[in-house]
């Protein structure tokens, strides 16, 4: 599970039992099984493993209608943390600075940045917004602290301040390096905030071959030699390469660029999944 939606299945558990909250942190399992909301009264009684009176099982709405008011909330949920988000102001003068040109649809979860530099290298880079993952994929925190920190009856926003190596994370990252008529260097990359680190170099001869989307390129491409894993080569190599990146305006700046649109991309594809969900149920 990304940290992302770790982190927004934090903030809904803490209309919660207690109890429920010290479980989520503990097992960090599937967010649909930890989200808990106010709307009902019914929904929320059985959720705390209480009993519901006659005069509630008579009031109980239709499943439907159940649905439709959780996504309402889940909707007020979502605008009320696209409020304190910090501006995106700064992004635009980010890719200003470093010559890219942003390239997206405003309902598909892939962006692409591109530069042709002065000696007529075109540059890619391309990443999914959703693909946000955290760094180990689990919490920095052992199970034994978590448990022992809520038994102390901490309050919630003490306990989300965690380590902001668990808070952030990286998002797999492909740069496309092409030289009309010699071919495409791929790196595949992660972005970071404030970082950008090189996984491995592959040279490809045909740029086609590199840049196409078809299931044969796709296929001719598994069959290519990779070369060895970026942290294996000679550091004078691993600094040349980031020289390299640095002087083509991809640094730490553009992995923040990246990081940061990503959360505000995926927030608004999230929300906009909602509501289309939402009016598919009420028509």
């Amino acid at each position: 599970m990304s940290t992302r939606m770790f982190l927004r299945a934090a903030t809904r558990a803490a209309k919660g039992p207690r109890a429920q909250i010290g479980s989520m942190l503990r097992q960090q399992t599937l967010v649909c099984n930890v989200r808990a909301f106010s709307a009902m009264t019914v929904v929320a009684a059985k959720h705390a493993g209480g009993k519901v009176s006659k005069k509630e099982k008579r009031t109980q709405i239709s499943p439907r209608d159940e649905l439709v008011s959780i996504l309402n909330d889940e909707l007020s949920f979502e605008d009320s943390q696209a409020k304190e988000e910090e501006p995106t102001s700064g992004l635009v003068e980010i890719l200003d600075a470093h010559g890219f040109e942003l390239i997206e649809l405003p309902d598909v979860d892939n962006v692409t940045l591109k530069k042709t530099t002065q000696d007529g290298t075109e540059i890619l880079v391309k990443f999914v917004p959703s693909d946000v993952n955290s760094y180990t994929g689990e919490s920095p925190y052992g199970e034994e602290e978590f448990s022992e920190e809520f038994e102390n009856e901490k309050e919630l926003e003490e306990e989300s301040e965690m380590d902001e190596d668990f808070n952030e994370g990286y998002l797999p990252t492909k740069i496309y390096i092409t030289k009309p008529g010699k071919g495409t260097v791929v790196i595949d990359a992660n972005s970071e905030p404030e970082n950008l680190s090189i996984e491995q170099v592959t040279f490809f001869k045909d740029s086609a071959i590199a840049l196409s989307d078809d299931a044969m390129a796709e296929q001719t491409r598994k069959s290519i030699y990779w070369g060895p894993p970026f942290q294996n080569l000679d550091h004078r190599l691993q600094d040349a390469y980031y020289n390299y990146l640095e002087s083509v305006g991809l640094d730490g700046e553009i992995g923040e660029f990246i990081c940061s649109y990503s959360k505000v991309k995926e927030n608004h594809l999230y929300r906009k999944s909602l509501e289309d969900v939402k009016k598919f149920f009420e028509s």
